[in-house]
């Protein structure tokens, strides 16, 4: 008898373990920008089980703090008596275990942000992703979940990757999987399909789409997966959603996913079917993540940790390199010629090598401080960029391979390889995988340029690195326009009269006299800002004291600086020509 007591007590508990986590969603009427979620779960061994909420997402590595918009928490027993709880840390709600049944627990979460990781809700339109949403139990991220959402309206359509099992319900098998799996419904929600290989593509369109068809965007859609699966060499899905949140204001966001990717963009683009060309690259850079990031993974992030920073020096690679493929992903589709790719590219180099913060931290130090990116300790001046840092080493790592080896292995050969190595085998990718694969496949002196370029932050040699291939570098420096040649390279006009200085170039003229970025500049060499004309630079003479007048806080400020054309601001371009259309 106590053997069977032992063995009904050891499965009962097994069978509480595996029931799903169930999730409902609800809202008043009016929304009042408000869900309200309800958890059933049974309880975790011990005396209390603990709900959280994460504290960032994956796809935007910083401490996002989801729980500030949680209120009305409460517990009760599966016959609705209130239970004993305590909050334990900023998104950590502990509940006293019932003696018996499972837990539930209700609170509101307040939803009034728009962007393509956010949640909003509002009469039109329910839009949420999980992430913010739902809490989790620690230690049990892995049960399956099933979702109700109560007061979704009859009729409404539907855009989400999670699969559907009734009108109002949906089920997860973790809550990795819930989490993942951003949710958009609304009365004037478009919906389109087409089938692509041995997959089915959605797009979902919520807002003003003025195009009358679509199908010609979808055909698009689906040249941008042939071309990425050929990359590959293996489309790991049978179905996926791109869902556009279209707004009536400026916002090009996006968010991936296994199995769908997130995008709020203006509705403007739209407007048109040739304007919704405008939306090919940001769903090429989006799609690219099926692979990388969301299966061939740093081991940092596998299984991910919602509850504080994890740190990876692989974001150049994560979204640095998925940022180079979308461009070579419109060219090779034919979206874009082989000379505008090298535009766009060019631009995109011209642009990191005038930064000064990749003079001073390397692309695996960007991925790290991604965590830093809110820091109100952080000069703008070190703001770098793991995506454009990424790109930038994409290309160039893809070019050298090519060099090393005759160009039997390029960058396609190097990511197969690490999908096929570690994504393949059930593992994450090392810190230094990819450093030792492309070794392994690019030959030795791939050592030499991650410790140059990736570890370290030298300034790279475009012409040595590219020689051999189809391809001509030119380069060369031009001065900055106007308040540029000083340094002062981005400015607004003040409602009391001058320029307010919004940017400063580190160790320029302007950086040098005293300058702060919210100083507004009145005067230069006697003339009011405002008047300061392009000959006024040809007037100045060589050696000439040129003052300055400013105010910071409403104090008046005076300096001057001895006028050198020698040492005026002057910006890198450099020019990527292709010989007889080359693209990667």
């Amino acid at each position: 008898m106590r053997l069977f007591k032992l063995w009904l007590l050891y499965h009962w508990n097994s069978w509480m373990i595996a029931a799903p986590v169930y999730y409902r969603l609800s809202w008043e009427s009016p929304p009042r920008y408000t869900y309200i979620v309800e958890i059933e779960a049974s309880p975790s061994r011990g005396g209390y089980t603990d709900f959280a909420l994460p504290a960032w997402r994956p796809g935007r590595y910083i401490i996002q703090n989801y729980a500030g918009a949680v209120s009305h928490f409460e517990a009760f027993d599966a016959e609705g008596g209130a239970l004993p709880w305590r909050k334990v840390s900023k998104d950590v709600w502990r509940v006293q275990n019932p003696s018996r049944g499972p837990i539930r627990v209700r609170y509101r979460f307040f939803a009034k942000q728009i962007d393509a990781g956010s949640s909003y809700l509002s009469e039109g339109l329910v839009y949420f992703n999980p992430i913010n949403l739902f809490m989790y139990l620690p230690g049990r991220l892995d049960e399956p979940c099933e979702l109700e959402i109560i007061s979704l309206p009859e009729g409404w359509a539907v855009a989400s990757a999670l699969p559907r099992v009734g009108p109002r319900r949906f089920k997860a098998h973790s809550y990795h999987h819930l989490a993942d799996s951003p949710f958009l419904s609304g009365s004037q929600l478009r919906s389109e399909q087409i089938t692509c290989g041995e997959a089915t593509l959605y797009a979902h369109f919520w807002g003003q789409v003025g195009a009358q068809r679509l199908s010609g965007f979808m055909e698009k859609l689906c040249k941008i997966v042939q071309v990425q699966t050929q990359i590959w060499g293996r489309l790991p899905l049978r179905e996926y959603h791109f869902i556009y949140l279209l707004v009536p204001f400026q916002m090009r966001h996006a968010v991936e996913h296994e199995y769908s990717a997130m995008f709020v963009l203006p509705e403007e683009g739209a407007a048109s079917e040739e304007a919704l060309n405008s939306f090919l690259g940001i769903s090429a850079h989006e799609f690219f993540h099926v692979w990388n990031v969301k299966r061939l993974r740093p081991a940092a992030l596998v299984p991910y940790r919602y509850d504080r920073e994890v740190y990876t020096s692989l974001h150049w690679l994560t979204e640095g390199i998925t940022d180079y493929y979308t461009g070579v992903t419109l060219a090779r589709a034919g979206f874009i010629s082989p000379q505008e790719y090298w535009q766009r590219l060019s631009a995109d180099l011209s642009q990191v090598e005038n930064a000064y913060a990749y003079k001073l931290f390397s692309p695996a130090e960007l991925s790290i401080d991604s965590w830093l990116a809110t820091s109100p300790y952080r000069p703008s001046a070190y703001q770098g960029s793991f995506y454009a840092a990424g790109k930038r080493v994409g290309f160039l790592l893809d070019m050298v391979l090519r060099v090393q080896t005759g160009g039997r292995v390029t960058l396609d050969s190097l990511m197969r390889y690490l999908y096929e190595q570690y994504y393949e085998k059930g593992k994450g990718l090392p810190e230094d995988g990819v450093e030792k694969a492309a070794i392994r496949l690019g030959g030795p002196a791939l050592r030499s340029f991650f410790d140059k370029y990736i570890w370290g932050k030298e300034r790279p040699d475009y012409e040595r690195l590219l020689q051999g291939l189809p391809l001509q570098v030119k380069k060369e420096e031009r001065l900055y326009e106007g308040l540029g040649r000083l340094g002062i390279i981005r400015t607004q006009p003040n409602r009391e009269g001058g320029l307010q200085v919004e940017e400063i170039l580190p160790e320029s003229i302007a950086d040098r006299m005293g300058l702060e970025v919210g100083d507004v500049l009145l005067k230069l060499g006697g003339r009011a800002v405002e008047d300061v004309s392009p000959q006024l630079w040809e007037d100045f003479q060589e050696g000439e004291k040129v003052a300055v007048e400013w105010k910071r806080g409403g104090f008046l400020m005076k300096g001057d600086f001895t006028y050198r054309t020698s040492e005026l601001c002057r910006r890198a371009v450099i020019e990527i020509v292709s010989e007889g259309g080359f693209i990667p």
